[in-house]
Parts: C-alpha cells; sequence; structure tokens
C-alpha cells in the first residue's frame, strides 16, 4: 500500500487487534509476528500522526524484542527506528540506529542488506562522514550485482563516486560514476549528470562541466523538474563565473534563483543569491581595475587597492547586508555550511567597500565547515589572504598563499591524469596573483619565489606512474582506426560521420584517463630551491628572463650575471599584438608561395620582432645564452628572430627550478648496457615525409654505433625508446589539437601516437627532437598551465624537447634537424647545438625552440 499511509495504518492496526485476540498465552511465533507488524505500523504513523506517535509503536515492539531476546528483530527494529529519526533530521539518533542494523547484518537478506548499506551510506553524507559514505556505497553496489539489481547497483555505483568526491578523490570518483553510466537501468539520471559536473567543476574542466550542464538540461523533459533544471543552472552560473563570462554567470544565477523562490526552497534560493552576488563584485573589480593600475603607486594604500579592488562603496555594503541576511537565514535552517559561504561573500564585500575590521570579523565567525572541495577551501584562503593585507599583516597572508599553493600540489597529485593535473590549477589563479601581488614591492627574489610558487605546479609533482588499463588500450586503437579511415575518405558524408564517431572516441578516452589514480611506485621528482637554481645558472653560464603580467603590463625578473634584477617593459595589449603579428606572418611565409608580396611578409615580420626585441630583451643587456620563461601573452614565440637572439644559445623553460632540475644528474638512471657509456639514440621516421628516410639515415650516420634506425616506424618502438634515457628523433608529420591537446599526435606506419598514450611508461628520454609541424604549441589553461605534445613530453619526464611552434617546410626541416644532431654529437649542449643550426639555415627554422631544459651529450 505504498502511497496510501491511510488505508496501510487501518490494514496493519487491524492485524495487529487480530493477533492480540487469539487467546492463549502468545506463542513464540505470534509475538515475532506482532513485532513486525508494530515495526511497519511506525513508519506507517510517523507519516500520518508524527514522530511521537512512531516513537510509541517502536517502544511497543522493543518490549517485545527484550523478551524474546531476540538480535534478528533488534536489527530490523533499529533499521526502522534509523529510518524514521532521519527523516525528522535527529541524524544522531538516525546514526545510532543504523549502525545497530549494521551490526546485525545476517538479520536481513542480501536485497535488504544492500537497502540497509544505501541507507547508511546516505545518512554518511548528511553527517558529514565522507569515508563511512564511501565503504557502505561499495558493499551495496556489491550485493547489488551479485544480486542482478541495476537499479541499486547505480545508486550505489553513482554514490560511492560523489563520496570520493567529498574526500577529495577526483579520479576514484569519476570511476565510479562511470561504472554507474555503463549500467542498464531505468533510474531517473538528472541527479546523477548534475553530481558527474559538479566533479567536473572541482577537478578544474570547467568547459567540459558546461557542456554537461547544458545536456544535462536537455534531458529534463516536460514539468515536473523544476527543482533539478534549477541546480543544472547554479552549477552553470558557477562554471561561467570560473570561466569569467560573467553575464552568462549572472543569468543563470538569476532564473535559479528565481524558480527556487517559486517552489520555496529556500536555501536553494540563498546559494544562487550568493553566486549573484559574487558575480556582482567581481564586475566591480574588473569595471575599475584599468583606471586603478593607472593611479595606483608603490605605498601601502596603494598595495591594499590593487589587493582588494576600489568598488562602489553603496553597492558594495547593498552586497554585504545581503549576504549578512543569507547567513541569518542559512543560521535558521540549521545549515552551517551555506552560512559559512555567506559570510565569505559578506567579508569580500566589505573588504570592496573599505571596511576591513568588518571583513575579519565575518572571516572570524565562520564554523569551518569542511566541504571536502579544494575549490571552496582555496576561495576561503584569498578572501583571508586579502583581509589580511587589508588589516596590513602582511606577514600572515604571504604564509597562507604559501600553504595554499601546497594544498593545490597535493589536491593535483593523486591523479594519473596528466589532462586532470594541468586543469586543476584554475583554482589557484586568483591565488598566484595575489602571491605576485605582494611580491612586485619586495623585489626581484620575492617576486622569483611567488612565480616559482605557482607556476608549472605539475612540473613538481612525482611522475604520472598510471597503470596499463585495458580498456583505454582499447578505446585508443579504435580511435586510430577511425583517424586511418579518415586520411583514406572523400565522401562528405562519410567524413562527417567519421569525425563524429572520432570525438565521441576522444571524450570516452578522457572520461577514462580521468578516472586513474595514480599507483604508489612511480619516481619522486627532485625538490630543486630557488637559491640552487641560480647557481645552475652560474654553472652553465645562462642568464635567465621570467616574464609575468602584472597589473595590464608585463614585467620580468631577471637573474643576470648572478644578480636579480626586476623590469617593467611594455603594455601587455601591446606586446601581445606584436608577438601574434610574428606568429601570423611566419605561418605565411612557411606555407605560402608569395612570390613579389615575400618581401612585405618578411618586413613586417622583422619589423614586429626588432620592437618586441627592444621592448623584451635589450634592457636586460645580457650576452650570455638565456633561460626564457614566458606568460600567456609571449608563448608559442619563435624568439630566434628577434635580432638580440640570432645565433644566440636560449631555451623556453617551465620556471626556473624546473631548468636546473633538468640538469641535475638522474638518481636511479641506470647504468649503459652496451658499455659505450652513453646512452643509445633512436630514430622513429613517418610515412608521407619525403626527406624523412634520409634525414633518418643522416642522423643514424652522426651518431654511428649508438644509433638505430626504426624505419617502417611503430607505436611501441617509439613508445619504448621515450621511456629509456637517450636521445630520440622523430622525423614524422604532428598534429597539435587545439581543444583536446592529449590527442596530439605523432603520425607513424602503424597510425597516430597521441600524447596520452605515453601516460603509463613516462618518459625517460634526455633529448627529444621532434622534426614536425607545430608539435611545439600548446594550449593554455587558467591557473598558468598549458598543455600540448612537447609540454606533455616534459611533464611525463623528459628533460629536453626541440619542436617547432609553426609549420616548417618538410626540406628546412630536415637540414636544421640534421645539423643540429651534428652540432649535439660535437658535444654541444642542445640549446646552443639548435642555435647554430638554425642561424645556418633558412629564418622559418627560427619556429624551432629548445624547451624545458638543456641537455649535454
Amino acid at each position: 500500500m505504498a502511497g496510501r499511509p491511510v488505508d496501510a495504518a487501518r490494514s496493519l492496526t487491524a492485524a495487529l487487534d487480530e493477533i492480540d485476540r487469539a487467546g492463549s498465552a502468545p506463542s513464540r511465533e505470534r509475538l515475532e509476528l506482532r513485532c513486525k507488524t508494530l515495526i511497519t505500523l511506525a513508519l506507517t504513523e510517523f507519516m500520518l500522526s508524527g514522530v511521537e506517535a512512531a516513537s510509541a509503536r517502536l517502544a511497543e515492539a522493543e518490549e517485545v524484542v527484550d523478551d524474546l531476546g531476540d538480535d534478528r528483530l533488534r536489527a530490523r527494529l533499529d533499521y526502522q527506528r534509523a529510518n524514521i529519526h532521519g527523516r525528522v533530521g535527529d541524524l544522531a539518533s538516525a546514526w545510532d540506529g543504523i549502525e545497530g542494523a549494521v551490526r546485525r547484518l545476517d538479520a536481513f537478506t542480501e536485497p535488504e542488506q544492500c537497502s540497509v548499506h544505501l541507507s547508511r551510506g546516505m545518512l554518511a553524507f548528511e553527517l558529514l562522514r565522507p569515508q563511512e559514505a564511501l565503504e557502505s556505497f561499495a558493499e551495496a553496489a556489491r550485493l547489488a550485482h551479485a544480486l542482478g539489481g541495476p537499479a541499486q547497483e547505480f545508486m550505489a555505483r553513482h554514490n560511492e563516486g560523489y563520496a570520493a568526491y567529498l574526500l577529495g578523490d577526483i579520479p576514484r570518483s569519476l570511476a565510479g560514476m562511470a561504472r554507474a553510466e555503463e549500467l542498464e537501468s531505468d533510474v531517473f539520471t538528472g541527479p546523477a549528470r548534475l553530481d558527474r559536473a559538479q566533479v567536473l567543476l572541482e577537478a578544474g574542466l570547467v568547459k567540459e562541466a558546461v557542456e554537461a550542464l547544458h545536456a544535462g538540461l536537455e534531458s529534463l523533459e516536460g514539468d515536473g523538474h523544476d527543482q533539478m533544471r534549477a541546480e543544472f543552472e547554479l552549477a552553470l552560473a558557477r562554471a561561467h563565473r570560473l570561466l569569467g563570462h560573467l553575464d552568462l554567470a549572472a543569468g543563470a544565477a538569476a532564473s535559479a534563483r528565481e524558480t527556487y523562490g517559486r517552489i520555496g526552497a529556500t536555501a536553494w534560493a540563498a546559494k544562487a543569491m550568493l553566486v549573484e552576488l559574487l558575480v556582482d563584485l567581481d564586475r566591480q573589480r574588473r569595471t575599475r581595475r584599468t583606471r586603478q593600475a593607472q593611479e595606483d603607486g608603490t605605498s601601502e594604500s596603494d598595495l591594499v587597492r590593487r589587493v582588494v579592488g576600489v568598488g562602489d562603496a553603496t553597492v558594495a555594503l547593498a552586497a554585504a547586508a545581503t549576504a549578512d541576511e543569507l547567513t541569518e537565514i542559512a543560521t535558521e535552517l540549521g545549515d552551517p555550511e551555506l552560512a559559512d559561504s555567506a559570510r565569505v561573500v559578506a567579508a569580500q564585500a566589505l573588504l570592496l567597500a573599505g571596511d576591513a575590521a568588518g571583513a575579519n570579523t565575518r572571516l572570524l565567525s565562520l564554523e569551518r565547515v569542511s566541504t571536502g572541495s579544494l575549490s571552496d577551501e582555496l576561495d576561503a584562503a584569498v578572501v583571508t589572504a586579502m583581509t589580511l593585507v587589508a588589516t596590513g599583516d602582511l606577514a600572515p597572508a604571504r604564509r597562507i598563499l604559501v600553504r595554499a599553493s601546497r594544498r593545490l600540489a597535493a589536491g593535483q597529485q593523486g591523479s594519473a591524469s596528466l589532462d586532470l593535473r594541468t586543469a586543476r590549477a584554475v583554482h589557484g589563479a586568483r591565488l598566484s596573483e595575489l602571491d605576485l601581488e605582494l611580491a612586485v614591492p619586495r623585489g626581484s627574489s620575492s617576486v622569483l619565489e611567488a612565480l616559482e610558487r605557482w607556476r608549472s605546479a605539475t612540473d613538481r609533482l612525482p611522475s604520472l606512474g598510471r597503470p596499463d588499463d585495458e580498456q583505454l588500450a582499447q578505446l585508443t586503437e579504435q580511435l586510430r582506426a577511425v583517424r586511418g579511415h579518415l586520411r583514406g575518405e572523400s565522401d562528405p558524408a562519410q567524413l562527417r560521420e567519421l569525425h563524429d564517431h572520432a570525438s565521441r572516441l576522444e571524450r570516452q578516452i578522457r572520461d577514462r584517463d580521468w578516472a586513474l589514480s595514480r599507483s604508489g611506485g612511480s619516481a619522486q621528482t627532485v625538490p630543486v630551491r630557488v637559491r640552487e637554481a641560480r647557481e645552475h645558472l652560474r654553472q652553465v653560464d645562462r642568464d635567465l628572463v621570467w616574464f609575468f603580467r602584472h597589473q595590464g603590463r608585463i614585467g620580468a625578473v631577471g637573474v643576470i650575471g648572478g644578480r636579480a634584477m626586476m623590469r617593467d617593459l611594455v603594455a601587455a595589449d601591446r606586446a601581445a599584438e606584436l608577438a601574434q603579428r610574428i606568429r601570423v606572418d611566419l605561418r605565411t611565409a612557411a606555407t605560402h608561395h608569395l612570390g613579389p608580396l615575400a618581401g612585405a611578409v618578411w618586413s613586417s615580420l622583422r619589423s614586429s620582432a626588432t620592437e618586441l626585441d627592444d621592448v623584451l630583451l635589450r634592457p636586460w643587456r645580457s650576452s650570455r645564452g638565456l633561460v626564457v620563461v614566458t606568460c600567456p601573452e609571449l608563448s608559442a614565440l619563435p624568439w630566434a628572430l628577434l635580432p638580440s637572439m640570432s645565433g644566440r644559445p636560449f631555451t623556453v623553460a617551465l620556471s626556473l627550478t624546473s631548468f636546473a632540475r633538468r640538469g641535475a644528474p638522474r638518481p636511479d638512471a641506470p647504468a649503459p648496457q652496451d658499455g659505450s657509456g652513453a646512452p643509445g639514440v633512436h630514430v622513429s621516421v613517418g610515412p608521407s615525409v619525403p626527406r624523412a628516410s634520409s634525414e633518418g639515415r643522416s642522423i643514424v650516420g652522426t651518431w654511428g654505433e649508438r644509433a638505430r634506425l626504426a624505419e617502417p616506424s611503430r607505436r611501441d618502438e617509439l613508445v619504448g625508446a621515450l621511456a629509456r634515457p637517450g636521445v630520440v628523433h622523430v622525423a614524422a608529420h604532428g598534429t597539435h589539437q587545439l581543444e583536446s591537446p592529449l590527442f596530439s599526435s605523432l603520425m607513424l606506419h602503424d597510425g597516430p601516437v597521441f600524447a596520452h598514450e605515453l601516460q603509463p611508461t613516462g618518459v625517460r628520454a634526455d633529448h627529444v627532437v621532434l622534426s614536425a609541424c607545430e608539435v611545439g604549441l600548446a594550449s593554455a589553461r587558467p591557473g598558468h598551465e598549458s598543455l600540448g605534445l612537447a609540454l606533455s613530453l616534459l611533464s611525463l619526464g623528459a628533460r629536453s624537447v626541440v619542436a617547432a611552434v609553426s609549420p616548417v617546410p618538410d626540406d628546412v626541416a630536415a637540414t636544421t634537424m640534421t645539423r643540429h644532431h651534428e652540432l649535439l654529437a660535437s658535444g654541444l649542449p642542445s640549446d646552443e647545438a639548435l642555435a647554430r643550426a638554425v642561424a645556418e639555415t633558412e629564418d622559418v627554422a627560427a619556429a624551432f625552440l629548445n624547451i624545458g631544459g638543456q641537455h649535454r651529450p
């Protein structure tokens, strides 16, 4: 009689009366039946009359249980008590009841045991005990799978994933949710789609989360989904805000708030209002940032304005008042997590209004409820640090930033997915900007330390150590086959179908890749301090220039002749414009038969290069080889085209310590097996590259017995060579995938080798030369992280990589790379060998960069 409690109560009461009228002393069987009837009736009466009536029935049942001394009946009594107390919010009593049931699980059938574990898991969620939730859902999933119950297994698998998310284990979370999605069940999947999107947001995969949220909204057909639609819209608002799309964020948050208000979901309406307030505060900061940068000086008050922002006091105070009201609402509702969120928003608003004391009061009243969310933790760290700056407590603010950088690195470390590691850095973007802001007034050494703290955190992590995964391997083989069919297909309809199939496979591969956890046996990186890295620069006779954006300008910190210094160089927009002109002109010169237009193209390119050289490099007055660390405005720049860089050795590094670490001996390097004292040289050549074979043979001839030419080239041979110390050269066409950089690839005779395929074995090659088009490009991500084939090789363990950031004609590439190896084999370090090789060939060869570190043969 589910859904008809009045009818159920009438029937159960009649049954109870019949049992009591049976005459003579009740038998054990009759007492057991009476007890079970009372337990069932308790839930029905709770639905009709409330908790007191239900408790009375449970007390009657407990008397019978005590008389019988029956632990199996006591287990059922405890389970019903847990259900009833949980529904009225008495979570402590509910937990006592569910634990009693779990201690006597043999009292339940296996399907009932599954329900008990599901209930315990949901209750553990409410009590903020995710580890117990994880354990219960895992056991429920095991039981449901054994029983063939797809609906229960779906709920258990998905909730197991959500519990892992609350514990901060993003890979396990995505893995559990993916296993749930594979099940065929009739369960409504709206909540599951929403949960997965929220995990993607926490992982920093913001664009992917937006796609998932839109797909989830489209799946909500018909009426009756107002609450769910609003939850999707609220998550979209948060995602758009992370991306900086403030108008979209405001619209989604307002729509969610209106829906929640209409259906009476007060707490949810408050959450939507908080997002609206945050968007308003972001707009305040954004609209005043340019004028503030122009007006600010170097005093402490100027620093506070730069860090905190300057807003319209009336607007900011109104936002703070609204946030305070939401704090009161959350407190009345008994929602400490929401109350803390409102206090943090109020603090941000008060900071913009210039009321640092008020902001500090709000932060001191935080209940510090742990949500398990790294992003929430880092957001709170930003506001706390800004408040400390506003109150003049700069040293504690800096300590918070140092701790936050370590927390971000710890949050990235558990994943075996390079994609996931780099994406998560988005949550540290505001913290890194604040750290730099505090460092600039303190001088060049402080700026260098701050930049090191946040730049390329992925590069400092232990190597991935990802286990082989059969499912991922099968999906990759399918993608390789589809890509092969694409090369030979000309029919437009077939091409569209193949492209769609390839896109679906790429999504599946990324989903699987995200879900893999790092194995415990991977090698650790050797920590290098900034002081030690500066000493390494001296030892290899190199200077450093590290570019960064600050207050709308490109600045840089340099280590020139061992001395640290800082320069304000050029407007960021002008630097970005010149860099883009150079990129476009070089691509045009390399890929088009320009005829009479060649002079104009090269004249434009050289003019831009000269101007950029004058503002970026000449102020340093350095004549040594250079280590360059770029910022997004200057990424993928063919540095050798700048006049002062012609013929000059240089390396584009991920950071100063990254460059130094790549020059240190490997702690676990094995002795060469051939007795030569030097690692080997592997050469792979790809199809459809006219000069690849002759290029490969020339390189083998240069290195002699140490070298081996793989022709035809095979994926397994190349992956194996990259996993060993030595030099690896690949003369094959390559592609950079802008939207999915881990699908950037090199084309060999048995198909493409994708960047993501290198993750299980890692890369231990000392020097990798990619004589291919544009595989030196990288897709920038928020949080100062980028990803592409060359950078993947470095993040996976390569010491140095030579790759092009623009197309290079095959003949020029062959000539340049052959000469590079000749000079390398003669004993020159990789940066100097490349610089000389480029200077001796055509200007388009300037697209080749020595990236990562300096290889010394």
